[in-house]
């Protein structure tokens, strides 16, 4: 019995029947098969008014789905599947038991644009249903080879045990129901699930009642898929374990989550978290909830942070820190007095606002690798605010070291958790001490009161850009304004040269270790990787850095006001490391 017209291409086949009038007996058997889509054998009884009907076959999953038109235009499929099926009933038009048994072998799929696709799958589905009042039944779905992908996401099947799922279904007049849905995914967890889904249209309801999961495979599995490249969260790898609850309908509507043991960090150090533990609930709808947040230890930037242990009021579109928080950073305290923010709309961000108190500048310097500054450092953190990855300050943010005061206004800084944060700002310098500034670096002594001012200063992944700075010093009651032999060697390698004008003032140098000064100052303006130099005033054809002053008298002048700025960092990291830190003044 040939047919040449079918839509899976010419397909031969076998046919028989018998029908006895005398009690209502029927049988028939067909078989059907061709070279695209494969063989099915189907055989039908009736007995005493009631039907049965089998079907086994071995498919082709390209035309057979290619034939019935399920294949969505510039899609393609491959692979195989031995199928089983069974239906009965007791009217022609209607079944009231079904049951299907299918076994896929290298099964796969992509679309036009190679953004969705499966390669050698193996699957096995097996669903059984009864007809009552309504249909319902059981199914279930074992994973056990290949790698889907499914843009931004890629899964892969575990290699030890499959990934199972099984559930009870309901079906309807108005809605799909699964119930007891149940999954179980080797290496990252399980979970215990519920849907509506209407049949007239509309959203579809899914509730997960309880996921226990592993927070690594978790995080790199489903979340970090969602990151921008290159971002913080895109390189972050977690531990622990997680709990969770969802309701979803048309979006998030409820989630209760417990979070365990848990840490986080990235291969940039830019952030590392350990015991970290988490619980609380939130609701699009409905009154706020209380959440807590706690760590045990953290680095921040490689500064290590101390306990934390937050509580946060959770409503539908923000949250809010509930009492203020106290964080041990640098030997002092990091006072938070005010964390709340949202997250939905353009401006999803939040808002803090604090103070640094009795911060140790020797733990600072020892966690970025500066030299070993002493003293302590205090701080007033204005209301910063971040949105969409660009973190800002509405005020000025204000410090308190080496005796003096540092002012950041106009603190901007882009991408802040990306690749390549940009950081604008200006900053102001006011009374600082420069025998404690001095001692931290083999530069030399040097004592007096410098102020400074940095405009349009711009740091591109953290490193100077370009800016506009001058440093000067100023003079103040009580405070001596001496400079020593190695501080003067320096400042003049500094300037590029020897910068010592005559005879005399080389044979102080060598004669004298310490001299008075009037004047000290560096104005330094960097545009395209170029620096240009400035003093306090100016001698024939340079700039004069340090103007003496009495006698012994030195003064150093620089002569080559343009310089690169990799060769000006040169010339001051070997005055920093050029010989013994020499005192004076004590």
């Amino acid at each position: 019995m040939p047919c040449r017209a079918s839509p899976w291409g010419p397909l031969g086949g076998q046919f028989s029947a018998a029908v006895l009038q005398i009690g209502g007996n029927a049988s028939a058997w067909l078989r059907m098969q061709g070279q695209g889509p494969g063989w099915l054998n189907l055989n039908w009884r009736s007995v005493a008014g009631r039907w049965t009907a089998q079907a086994q076959g071995d498919l082709q999953v390209a035309p057979l789905l290619a034939g019935a038109g399920f294949l969505p235009k510039g899609w393609q499929a491959q692979g195989q599947g031995a199928l089983t099926a069974r239906a009965a009933g007791a009217r022609w038009a209607q079944a009231d038991h079904v049951a299907l048994h299918l076994q896929g072998q290298g099964l796969g799929f992509s679309n036009a644009a190679g953004l969705r696709a499966a390669q050698d799958v193996q699957l096995e589905m097996a669903a059984a249903g009864s007809r009552g009042k309504t249909w319902s039944g059981t199914a279930q779905l074992r994973w056990r080879k290949g790698a889907v992908l499914w843009s931004p996401w890629y899964w892969s099947a575990p290699a030890a045990q499959p990934v199972s799922s099984r559930l009870r279904w309901q079906l309807g007049a108005r809605d799909l129901r699964l119930t007891a849905w149940q999954i179980i995914w080797p290496g990252l967890g399980t979970a215990s699930a519920t849907a509506r889904i209407p049949r007239g249209g509309g959203a579809a309801r899914w509730t997960v009642e309880h996921a226990d999961l592993a927070a690594g495979p978790f995080y790199a599995t489903w979340v970090k898929p969602l990151a921008a490249a290159g971002g913080l969260a895109a390189d972050l790898q977690a531990q622990g374990s997680l709990h969770f609850s969802l309701d979803w309908q048309g979006g998030l509507q409820a989630i209760s989550w417990q979070i365990g043991d848990a840490g986080l960090q990235d291969a940039q150090k830019r952030i590392a978290i350990q015991g970290l533990a988490s619980q609380g609930r939130w609701a699009a709808q409905g009154p706020a909830a209380q959440a807590s947040l706690a760590w045990h230890a953290a680095e921040l930037y490689r500064l290590p942070v101390g306990p934390v242990d937050g509580r946060f009021l959770l409503a539908g579109k923000g949250f809010s820190l509930l009492h203020p928080v106290q964080i041990v950073l640098l030997g002092g305290s990091l006072r938070v007095q005010q964390l709340d923010g949202n997250w939905s709309g353009p401006r999803a961000g939040f808002r803090l606002a604090g103070a640094l108190q009795n911060a140790n500048l020797t733990a600072l310097a020892t966690a970025f690798h500066w030299p070993p500054f002493t003293g302590r450092v205090a701080a007033v953190i204005p209301e910063l605010r971040y949105a969409q990855g660009n973190l800002e300050t509405s005020g000025v943010l204000s410090a308190q070291a080496f005796g003096g005061n540092v002012l950041v206004q106009d603190l901007r800084i882009r991408n802040l958790l990306g690749a390549f944060p940009i950081l604008t700002a200006d900053v102001r310098m006011r009374g600082l001490q420069l025998k404690p500034l001095t001692e931290a670096f083999h530069f030399g002594f040097i004592s007096g009161v410098l102020d400074g001012d940095v405009h349009d200063l711009r740091l591109l992944n953290w490193r100077p850009d370009a800016f506009s700075a001058r440093f000067y010093t100023v003079r103040s009651p009580g405070v001596a304004q001496q400079i020593s032999q190695a501080a003067v060697q320096n400042l003049t390698r500094l300037g590029g040269g020897n910068g010592l004008s005559g005879f005399f003032q080389t044979l102080f140098l060598r004669m004298f270790k310490t001299f008075r000064y009037a004047h000290l100052g560096l104005g330094v303006i960097l545009h395209n990787n170029v620096a240009e130099l400035s003093g306090v005033g100016r001698e024939d054809k340079g700039f004069v850095i340090l103007q003496g002053e009495g006698l012994p008298r030195v003064d150093v002048v620089g002569y080559n006001p343009r310089v690169g700025w990799s060769e000006l960092l040169a010339r001051l990291a070997t005055a920093m490391h050029s010989g013994a830190q020499v005192k004076t003044g004590e």
